[in-house]
Order: structure tokens, then C-alpha cells, then sequence
């Protein structure tokens, strides 16, 4: 199973969703945005040194919104704030870089496809540019040297390792302290009720993202599943590739706890875990490595849950019955029986357009049978 996630909008639905069922690929299309909790102004959670702030994802579209609709509304917020914080970022680090600067629209925004330019895009296209200003090496990097206040020797080495210069140069320029660093105001995030209303009226569903375990509102799993549950927010996205796979052993075990713990707490609740890599993360692999011996424990759960999306897909697609749907809260109030219902159609159900219009066509009572 394969799923897109965009930041702040939704542009890869329709071509996704084709070229998935083209070649009879489950799937599933995702928003990731950063929602602002009020009630939680004190707490960290998966957006570092930014108290309140909490990364937030709806997993499971199937269609864009209608023109003029509440959910439009809401997307075009997160696009036009999403768009106005990049510019403030150049604007700060294009001063700091000088003689290396970038144009927003010519060096940015051609490097993605629909004009959705991430903080990644942006340190890209500094990189691009420092390497046409300085065409020598060692000038490029005695230049990289001053502007991230490294050794040169370091810088040298990090220029043939592009993944971890770009996070580098992202980490000293753009994140918390660095020159770029643009402190967000309540009014740049939607609420968690505002994107709510975007995710619930497509028929997704939305995803609490838990980082680590290590932040002050991640600290306590079930103090985070009781907001979530009271909130309309059954599933949670996790990134499994950076707890595990690191270098240092004592860090590891500890990482793997706290998601053991997080994992468990989900299990008792019957509340979905999602899982993927980060793409736009320079270097990362493509597909979790579910072979691994660190991912054993929590593999067969992580998997019943993609199952689960995929069952969401396509009773979502074929007939607005999806996880999410009144039909589906109806017919299975109870969540465990709900969620073995979702997931073992979507084990039986292949991503293929005829097959899902026939399930579309099932009746209840039918797809109990078969599938309850």
C-alpha cells in the first residue's frame, strides 16, 4: 500500500488515486498540516519549541472539496499561510546569505510540481545557488564554513553528503534560533475544530501525529488518547524510520520504548496507527522496513491498520461508507469491531475500479455477512 501526504493542501488526490488504481496499488491520500491547541499553550508536542503547536494529518481522501465550500475555505487558508511564512523565511535568510539569494517564484517554486514549496524546497534552493554564486569548491565552502559557523573541514565533508548538509543548513537557518526562524502567531494555524472541518467533510480521517514520546504532551500516551478520542481524532500518524534507525543504541532502546508505549495504549483503544516515511526528507528510504528486528513488536499492528485505510477507501470511494461515515458509526458503534470489519475488507478487496463499485453496491446486511 502506497499513501500521498501534501502539506497544507491536497493537490495529489486525483493523480494518486489513477495512478494507483492504473496498477492495482491500494492507496490512500493525506493533508499534513500544524494545528494550534489553545487549551495546551504550555505543552510541546511533535512541533519542537513551539508550545501548543501539534503537527496534524487527515489520512483516507477520496474527493477535493466543492467550490465555495467550508472545507475550500479551510484549504485555502492553510495554502495562503503556508505561502506568506516562505516568504518572510527568504526574506530574513536572503540578508543573512548575501551574495547568495534566491527568488521566490524563479528558485523555489519551480522545484515543485503545483507550487506548494516546503522549508526543504527552500534550503535546495539556497544550496542550488550558493553552488552558480561560488563555482569553486573551496570558496563554497569556506562561504558555507562562515554562514553556518562550522569548521571548514566539517562543512567539506558535509558538501559530499547531501542529505545531512541540507539538514545542516535547514537546522541553522530556518528552525527554532536560526536567522530564518519565523516565530508562528496563534493565527497561523488553524484550530484543531477548523481542520476537523476539512478532513471530517471529505470523509477522511484525522491523525494526531506523535513524534517521539519525549516532549512535555507526548510524555503521558494516555493523557494524549483521552484529548484525542474526546476530540473526533480515532487514529494516530507515527514515522517509525526515525526511531529506530540510528546509530546509538542507548538513544534507540529508549525510542523504542516510548513507542512501545504509545503503541500499547493504542491497542487497549482500538485507535488505528498509520505509519510511513518522510519523502521530502532528503536520503530517507522509500518504504518502512518492516523486516526489522526493532520493528517486530509493533509490525502486525501497524500492518492491520493500513489494511484498515484501505478498507476505508474503498467502501469511501465506491459509496460514502467510510470509517468516518454515520453509516459506518451506525452499523459498528463499537470501535474494535468497527476497525476488524475495515480491515478485513481491506485485506480482501483488491485496487481495482470494478471490484469497488461492486462493493459500493453491497447492502448492509451483505457486507456484514462477508465481512463483519
Amino acid at each position: 500500500m502506497a499513501g500521498s501526504v501534501d502539506f497544507d493542501v491536497l493537490d495529489a488526490i486525483n493523480e494518486f488515486q489513477w495512478g494507483s488504481l492504473e496498477v492495482g496499488l491500494p492507496f490512500s491520500s493525506g493533508i499534513e498540516t500544524r494545528i494550534y491547541l489553545s487549551q495546551f499553550s504550555d505543552l510541546e508536542f511533535s512541533s519542537p519549541n513551539e508550545p501548543g503547536v501539534a503537527y496534524y494529518m487527515g489520512n483516507g481522501f477520496t474527493r477535493l472539496p466543492e467550490k465555495g465550500s467550508e472545507a475550500e475555505n479551510v484549504l485555502s487558508f492553510l495554502k495562503q499561510v503556508a505561502q506568506k511564512r516562505n516568504l518572510k523565511i527568504i526574506e530574513k535568510v536572503n540578508q543573512y546569505l548575501n551574495p547568495v539569494q534566491v527568488d521566490y517564484h524563479k528558485d523555489v517554486l519551480s522545484l515543485t510540481p503545483s507550487n506548494n514549496p516546503t522549508e526543504r524546497h527552500i534550503v535546495i534552493a539556497y544550496v542550488q545557488k550558493a553552488e552558480t554564486v561560488f563555482t569553486d569548491k573551496d570558496k563554497r565552502a569556506l562561504f558555507w564554513s562562515e554562514r553556518l559557523e562550522e569548521e571548514i573541514s566539517l562543512i567539506s565533508q558535509l558538501l559530499q553528503d547531501p542529505p545531512n548538509f541540507f539538514d545542516k543548513v535547514r537546522l541553522k537557518l530556518m528552525k527554532y534560533g536560526g536567522v530564518g526562524y519565523v516565530k508562528p502567531d496563534v493565527g497561523d494555524f488553524p484550530s484543531q475544530e477548523q481542520a476537523n472541518k476539512l478532513i471530517l467533510n471529505l470523509g477522511a480521517l484525522p491523525s494526531f501525529c506523535w513524534l517521539s514520546g519525549y516532549p512535555s504532551g507526548e510524555k503521558d500516551p494516555k493523557f494524549m488518547l483521552d484529548f484525542c478520542l474526546a476530540n473526533q481524532i480515532e487514529t494516530i500518524f507515527i514515522i517509525p524510520d526515525r526511531i529506530w534507525d540510528i546509530e546509538n543504541e542507548i538513544k534507540r532502546e529508549s525510542n523504542l520504548k516510548n513507542l512501545y508505549m504509545i503503541t500499547q495504549e493504542c491497542q487497549k483503544r482500538s485507535v488505528p496507527i498509520f505509519v510511513g516515511t518522510e519523502l521530502n526528507k532528503y536520503g530517507q528510504k522509500l518504504v518502512d522496513d518492516f523486516d526489522s528486528k526493532y520493528l517486530d513488536p509493533f509490525t502486525s499492528y501497524f500492518l492491520e491498520s493500513a489494511w484498515l485505510l484501505w478498507g476505508h477507501m474503498v467502501l469511501e470511494l465506491s459509496s460514502r461508507r467510510g470509517y468516518n461515515s454515520s453509516w459506518a458509526k451506525e452499523t459498528l458503534p463499537d470501535r474494535r469491531k468497527r476497525n476488524t470489519f475495515f480491515a478485513l475488507l481491506g485485506k480482501n478487496i483488491p485496487a481495482d475500479r470494478e471490484v469497488i463499485k461492486k462493493i459500493g453496491e453491497k447492502s448492509t446486511p451483505d457486507l456484514i455477512k462477508e465481512f463483519g
